[in-house]
């Protein structure tokens, strides 16, 4: 890299629209090399690819998964670290996504060209080359029910007998488990589910590369050259301010937990290249983004103290919504949005202080942003009544929550969610099926749930919808149902790289069939919720219609189809009447209870 290159310059590699986040299998530059940071789903991969140029016989590895999940990459790293893999007579290595034969054949055809000598025709004959497929599911599940997939019934009852296209994990054998192998980089996330929360190894090796301390780090040899170089403009500028506050361990740990809490309660995929734009737009703000670095240099000098706040990690991590789909889910995630006693009096102090900015050195550990520290005092727009210094203290309130999120003083739990946290513990333990930390799931949280989502009936009785919603009279039934478990040795595992990423909970009437759901975030917290008390509306009921059908199916099988409870609600007063069915005598009674 020359040495004439500014540092703004080398974190613009990170960039969505830079070069380096093109991925093909014939290249891995040294840039690459050096950001490259080993997953568990690679080390899956790297030992078939061995196995099978180990092997006499030629195999098939399916890389399975969904799009911009990395498969290309690690696949050009692994081309570039085994010379073996570009030997035309051993392996071959084809990109479904990117790769064509011909503009006149569709993909579909292309592939069935690349897999021929895996049909069933050919696959007993003996061949020497293996085939290393990268695939979306989505695509896979096209050519195996197409016309062309027809010739490949081996490798489709491998497909199906592995549960490849399923939101399940097995690692039962398969007849040609010789021929055929597979990784999912679908049943592999971005985190780790441990019995004391969640974590990320890999988004921690990345931050790792970007922000280590030494001489092969290409990003901190510019800032270092940056700081040197422009010593006084280094201190007022908020990119160098941004990556000394990343370098910290803490910072670190707190936005990788904000971007696990993202992908779980909003559902957000990231992929390698959304987390390096990700990380390049918490550093650089909009403001400073698409410069030169002259023009860039200009602008640092003559800035505002309120324009260098704006431009403050905080608020590029916080605040800027439009950056991406990542800082979209995080803005759900905001702790703007918390409310606790202890935030709401820093909040209150902030109204009756004379000058805010004296809570800032009382709270916040503001040594870590020295240019900010420096001039808080002399800047502080509690000075002044103008309309636009209240303005300016309105966004230095919001500040001081971030950081308070960021870099307290002192440690607090004004943050904790706490109904999360329980759900990644049961996320943990339910993916390990160790029965006996679920109990309070089943037996509490989602039982609970079940009674009381259409009104509680108390004793064992269920609201049940007849005909069309009613403002007077009510159906209840009796319902008895039990947790459905599979019973099976739990996994031995203390942190889990591969996992189903939402509880599947099963229930059954007694003396009745199981009936499941799937519950991710959003429902659980609903239905912790509803457990204290919460009567969900007719947007819950729409937003979560398969629980409403899950439901409805324990209902249909409930074990006492013969008796159904009326309720007349009038006045504030409610009269129960109880309707019999004598299978024996073909008769009904209608009794008050």
């Amino acid at each position: 890299m020359s040495t004439n290159t500014h540092f703004i310059d080398v974190l613009k590699r990170c960039k969505q629209s830079s070069k380096e986040a093109v991925e093909n299998l014939e290249g891995f530059s040294e840039f690459k090399k050096y950001m490259h940071v080993q997953r568990p789903v690679e080390e899956e991969l790297e030992t078939y690819i061995k196995d099978a140029n180990q092997s006499n016989r030629a195999q098939l590895i399916l890389v399975c998964g969904g799009v911009g999940d990395g498969k290309s990459h690690i696949l050009s790293y692994l081309k570039s670290k085994y010379d073996f893999l570009a030997d035309p007579d051993r392996f071959y290595l084809h990109n479904d996504a990117t790769e064509s034969f011909s503009p006149r054949k569709t993909s579909v055809e292309t592939l069935a060209k690349v897999l021929e000598p895996f049909s069933d025709e050919e696959i007993d004959r003996e061949q020497k080359k293996s085939i290393i497929l990268a695939i979306n599911l989505g695509a896979l599940n096209n050519f195996i029910d197409a016309e062309e997939g027809k010739k490949f019934t081996r490798l489709k009852e491998y497909i199906y007998a592995k549960k490849i296209m399923e939101s399940v994990i097995t690692e039962e054998a398969f007849k040609d488990d010789h021929v055929f192998k597979y990784v999912n980089f679908s049943d592999y996330h971005m985190y780790e589910l441990t019995e004391s929360g969640s974590s990320s190894s890999y988004i921690k090796g990345i931050l790792e590369k970007i922000t280590r301390k030494t001489e092969q780090n290409p990003f901190y040899e510019a800032y270092l050259r940056e700081k040197n170089e422009n010593p006084d403009v280094a201190l007022q500028n908020p990119i160098i301010q941004n990556y000394e506050l990343l370098q910290y361990e803490d910072i670190q740990e707190k936005i990788i937990d904000l971007l696990i809490q993202a992908m779980v309660k909003e559902k957000l995929i990231i992929s390698t290249r959304a987390l390096l734009d990700f990380v390049y737009n918490i550093l650089v703000p909009s403001s400073l983004d698409n410069l030169d670095h002259k023009r860039m240099m200009e602008l640092i000098q003559i800035q505002g103290f309120q324009t260098y706040i704006a431009c403050l990690l905080p608020f590029q991590l916080f605040n800027r919504e439009d950056a991406s789909s990542i800082h979209q889910a995080i803005n759900q995630i905001n702790p703007t949005k918390y409310r606790t006693e202890l935030l709401d009096q820093h909040l209150i102090d902030f109204k009756s202080s004379k000058d805010g900015a004296d809570l800032f050195s009382q709270y916040i550990d503001v040594n870590r942003i020295p240019h900010f520290a420096k001039s808080l005092l002399s800047h502080s727009p509690w000075k002044s009544e103008d309309k636009k210094d209240m303005s300016f203290r309105n966004e230095m309130v919001k500040l001081f929550i971030y950081l308070y999120y960021l870099i307290p003083q002192e440690p607090h739990n004004s943050f904790e969610d706490q109904v999360y946290d329980q759900y990644m513990n049961y996320l943990y333990h339910w993916n390990r099926k160790a029965w006996s930390k679920l109990s309070k799931l089943y037996r509490e949280d989602v039982r609970d749930a079940i009674y009381k989502w259409n009104g509680e009936g108390h004793g064992g009785l269920i609201y049940v919808q007849i005909g069309q919603p009613q403002t007077h009279y009510y159906a209840l039934q009796k319902l008895d149902i039990e947790p459905a478990l599979e019973r099976v040795e739990p996994r031995e595992e203390s942190i889990l790289t591969k996992f189903i990423p939402m509880l599947t909970i099963a229930f059954k009437p007694k003396g009745g069939e199981p009936v499941e759901i799937d519950i991710d975030f959003s429902l659980y917290s609903l239905l912790i919720q509803i457990k204290n008390g919460y009567r969900p509306n007719k947007k819950d009921k729409f937003q979560f219609i398969k629980f409403v059908e899950f439901i409805d199916q324990l209902s249909s099988k409930g074990n006492d189809q013969n008796e159904l409870i009326f309720e007349s609600k009038k006045f504030g007063k409610s009269q129960r009447y109880r309707l019999n069915y004598d299978d024996q005598f073909d008769q009904y009674s209608f009794t008050e209870m």
